[in-house]
């Protein structure tokens, strides 16, 4: 399984009185996120699915994404600010396996970070650590599951991509 693990693209400052989850992508975000729609669909494998938390800039992200892609971005509580780790390895897992939506192709995941960089982590690194990759704004990481029942630390990442050095 391809998988694409994004972080949402670059967004308005915390600050004021509005709560974290309404926060907006800006045009640098938006740029973000249409650029990844587009390199996701000229890839040889692009996602048939586009999962997104329900906080305001990682679904405009997925929207934006899912827009290149010709396909509607779907919102996954499993990706939404405070998850864990633990919750979005077992999405991944049941999409691997054939459960739920865009289940047995590639998927894109957008969400938020410490999370996705931590998800990064113990699919492509295990426990047992190695080099981190931190996701940075506007960033994804492509990743191959050899299969669903692969151990953590078993997917190889195979390139990191965004759209502007920034």
């Amino acid at each position: 399984m391809r998988l694409y693990l994004i972080r949402h693209g670059k967004a308005q400052r915390h600050g004021g009185p509005g709560r974290d989850e309404d926060r907006e992508l800006v045009e640098r975000g938006r740029q973000q996120a249409r650029w990844l729609g587009e390199r996701l669909r000229e890839g040889d494998r692009p996602p048939v699915v586009v999962l997104a938390s329900p906080a305001a800039r990682a679904l405009q992200t997925g929207v934006l994404i899912g827009e290149g892609l010709g396909l509607a971005a779907v919102v996954e509580e499993r990706l939404g600010l405070g998850s864990s780790a633990s919750a979005v390895v077992e999405l991944v897992s049941e999409l691997a396996s054939g459960v739920g939506a865009g289940s047995g192709g590639s998927a894109a995941l957008v969400g938020h970070n410490p999370t996705m960089s931590l998800v990064v982590q113990a699919l492509c690194r295990g426990p047992s650590g190695g080099d981190w990759i931190e996701l940075r704004t506007g960033q994804a990481a492509v990743i191959e599951l050899a299969d669903a029942g692969a151990p953590l630390g078993m997917g190889e990442l195979l390139e990191l991509l965004r759209g502007d050095s920034e």
